[in-house]
């Protein structure tokens, strides 16, 4: 048997081992699709690897050091996150890793990570200065197995298989479950599958037409309506009581004038986009199949109704303001194609003063504020930044609260939120000062990743929604997000 057949067949041994090991499977059942999965993935880079160099040896050390790394990161998310491990679609977040590091790698494993690189830059060096390397081989043909599957899914046959796996194996699109049953590989090949083959034949629509039947009223003036994406965004008081009951002065006096409650949201710690994606078009997470990953990454999939368009057709301007970098998400491509007029982001964002690492509260209040005019009704939806994880040592130079009970980290989180109540209140007063209505709607987009605060299991998040010429009070526990729309037509309405 030749060396370069022993070390694939090395190598997919390791893929088995590492697969299952990875998703806590058991080894009975052989073969499964898990380990069709990992072997697929496995066989491909090492053909790819073999092709390149013509060292049996060098692709196998090659291949055991990149999957290793693959699995490591897995297992980084499912610790920071909560269970939720990598997804297909994290592929299209890459370029944002290399772009943003700090936004992500503070929660990799960057030393083990490190280390390996050059334990296996080092390795692959020597194994580069052996002998000559193989002749050509057919290992070149196994690298056209996958281009011509994935062709295979996107042709008019494509629909058929995918359906196939889809019947045969089932997907809840919930990337835990997923993952649990058929391994990440798994997991990720059907989800491929289903994404190719069955993504454009699913309706997206099924959960706004509450949404696109809600009249707004005749009367005029029609008031300016303010909706905040506020980062990271919780009531920390229900998870410790170390933070005094007062701490959040402004939020208590909106909710106790308006609709209240909590959104279960889809991920912890992260994946903002998820959230803002179902508030602004009305779609829940199981009618978007893949696409509830990532909705951003296919540019805003097409919708039927967005609450930014349904606005904008009743003659309001509208406006999205996020102080971040306009690219990110996908966001340039998107923000236009849901209804919006204009979109604000770093490169052209009116303040840019900041608080920590990044543009602060009160700076968007501020420009949110300036768009209002008495000629026209303006809707804009801001997204905020201050609050953005992680919260390091030396990222307020010693600002952050002192509670005791809690650490330095939720420390300087919650300073950070006294910021975000500030901007509540300031908000409230300037659509209070305007000669029309106002309406302000608020919600965090995910919990904050403080484990030590935060118990394990809790994924809501609170809003409200308040309006300056009515008063009352309504409290709802627990909504989709997708439902949020509803509740700020509704208070219009009203």
């Amino acid at each position: 048997m030749s060396d370069s057949l022993l070390c694939c067949m090395a190598l997919l041994l390791f893929a088995v081992l590492l697969h299952r090991r990875s998703a806590d499977m058991s080894f009975i059942g052989w073969p499964c699709l898990a380990d069709v999965a990992a072997c697929a993935v496995a066989g491909w880079l090492y053909a790819l690897m073999l092709c390149i160099s013509g060292r049996p040896l060098l692709a196998l050390v090659f291949c055991i050091l990149l999957l290793t790394g693959l699995y490591c990161v897995n297992a980084a998310k499912i610790r920071a996150l909560r269970g939720e491990p990598l997804v297909f679609a994290d592929v299209a977040l890459a370029w944002q890793v290399v772009r943003f590091p700090a936004l992500y790698l503070p929660f990799l494993p960057c030393k083990a990570l490190a280390s390996g690189v050059l334990v296996g830059i080092a390795g692959l060096t020597l194994l580069w200065l052996m002998p000559e390397p193989v002749a050509f081989s057919a290992w070149w043909l196994l690298l056209l197995c996958w281009p011509l599957f994935l062709l295979l899914l996107c042709s008019p046959y494509g629909q058929a298989v995918a359906h196939y796996l889809q019947t045969r194996w089932p997907l809840t699109f919930r990337a835990q479950d997923d993952a649990r049953r058929y391994g990440p590989l798994g997991a990720a090949l059907l989800h491929v599958c289903w994404h190719l083959g069955l993504r454009e034949h699913t309706s997206t629509n099924a959960s706004v037409s509450v949404h696109a039947n809600t009249a707004l009223p005749r009367s005029t003036p029609l008031p300016n309506i303010f909706l905040v994406q506020a980062e990271s965004f919780c009531d920390p008081r229900i998870f410790s009581p170390h933070i005094p009951r007062d701490f959040l002065p402004h939020y208590d006096a909106a909710c106790a004038q308006g609709i209240s409650g909590s959104i279960a949201v889809a991920a912890f710690g992260a994946y903002t986009m998820r959230t803002e994606f179902a508030v602004l078009t009305g779609q829940s997470a199981a009618s978007m199949g893949t696409d509830a990953f990532h909705p951003y990454w296919s540019a805003a999939r097409p919708c039927t109704w967005s609450l930014a368009r349904h606005l904008r057709n009743r003659g309001y301007r509208t406006v999205c303001l996020h102080p971040f970098y306009r690219e990110f998400f996908f966001r340039h491509k998107a923000i236009p194609d849901l209804g919006f007029d204009a979109f604000i982001s770093l490169e052209n964002f009116p303040h840019r003063a900041t608080f920590g690492p990044y543009v602060s509260d009160a700076s968007v209040a501020r420009g949110m504020l300036e768009l209002l005019q008495d000629d026209r009704p303006v809707f804009c939806f801001a997204i905020t930044m201050e609050s953005h994880g992680p919260w390091r040592a030396g990222r307020l130079h010693g600002q952050g609260l002192h509670l005791p009970g809690l650490d330095a980290e939720a420390g300087r989180y919650l300073r950070h939120l006294r910021n975000a109540d500030a901007m509540i209140g300031c908000l409230c007063a300037g659509l209070r000062e305007q000669n029309r209505p106002g309406i302000l709607g608020w919600y965090g987009d995910h919990l904050p990743n403080l484990p030590h605060l935060i118990p394990a299991g809790e994924t809501a998040v609170p809003f409200f929604v308040w309006k300056t010429s009515r008063k009352y009070q309504e409290y709802c526990e627990k909504i989709q997000p997708e439902t949020l729309g509803e509740k700020l037509l509704t208070i219009h309405s009203h």
